[in-house]
């Protein structure tokens, strides 16, 4: 990692790793955040903002791959924030809470590529910000079964659970639990390629637009008792 100019996080040299900007008023929570990506090797944190302001500044001038966001950010209301920053082409993570009152709709809708909980374990963090750079949506999963309550989200066509195969059921429930298409690879050991292809044709059969409706509908079937056949499989 290059070194970082005194005062304001930023780091230079960044070479070919993903580019995060970090956003959160607290410095020692900041500080932790950095700790945290640097144990990834191929995450370099290009600057850091404690307001909504510099943050967009910030990116604005570093244009790194993902800015993490936390819902409470100082300065606007954190749908305004990132609808802002996804305009500048940034993949944005929100690092947020859920409960009655959360922002999670809102991110989601203004454009977030993923929502985590603050609380989350460092690797899944690390692995969160990769996924993001790839363009992959990432969604803690304590966040979809709040969706279940706070998303207006359209009724996907009633096809049975059987139109999946066994292995495209083993992908959507472990897209529900929250996992990037990379540790579904790990856990079914398949290519990465080969689960997008699983996902891209389970979203076409259900009738769905993307992998947030897909956890949505694997919840929402589980939730009303039907009978999801979700189990992992071999093979």
């Amino acid at each position: 990692m290059g070194g970082r100019s005194p005062g304001d996080g930023r780091v230079e040299d960044a070479d070919e790793r993903v580019r995060v900007v970090l956003a959160d008023e607290g410095e020692v929570f900041r500080f932790g955040l950095r700790t945290v990506l640097r144990s990834g090797g191929d995450l370099v944190v290009v600057a850091e903002a404690a307001e909504a302001e510099a943050a967009l500044a910030a990116c604005a001038e570093t244009a790194p791959d993902v800015v993490l966001v936390s819902h409470d950010l100082p300065g606007a209301e954190v749908g305004a924030v990132v609808g802002d920053l996804a305009a500048l082409g940034v993949a944005v993570l929100v690092l947020g809470s859920v409960g009655p009152g959360g922002d999670l709709v809102e991110t989601l809708r203004r454009g977030a590529s993923g929502y985590v909980l603050k609380d989350v374990r460092p690797e899944r963090l690390v692995e969160a910000v990769r996924a993001v750079a790839r363009g992959e949506t990432v969604l803690d999963a304590a966040a979809t079964g709040s969706l279940l309550h706070q998303l207006d989200d359209p009724e996907p066509r009633q096809e049975a659970q059987d139109a999946l195969t066994p292995r495209q059921q083993a992908v959507a429930a472990l897209v529900a639990e929250g996992l990037t298409n990379s540790e579904i690879a790990d856990q079914l050991r398949v290519s990465r390629a080969t689960v997008k292809g699983h996902i891209t044709v389970a979203l076409r059969r259900l009738g769905l637009r993307d992998r947030t409706q897909l956890a949505i509908h694997v919840n929402r079937s589980r939730r009303d008792g039907e009978p999801p056949r979700l189990g992992s499989v071999t093979g």
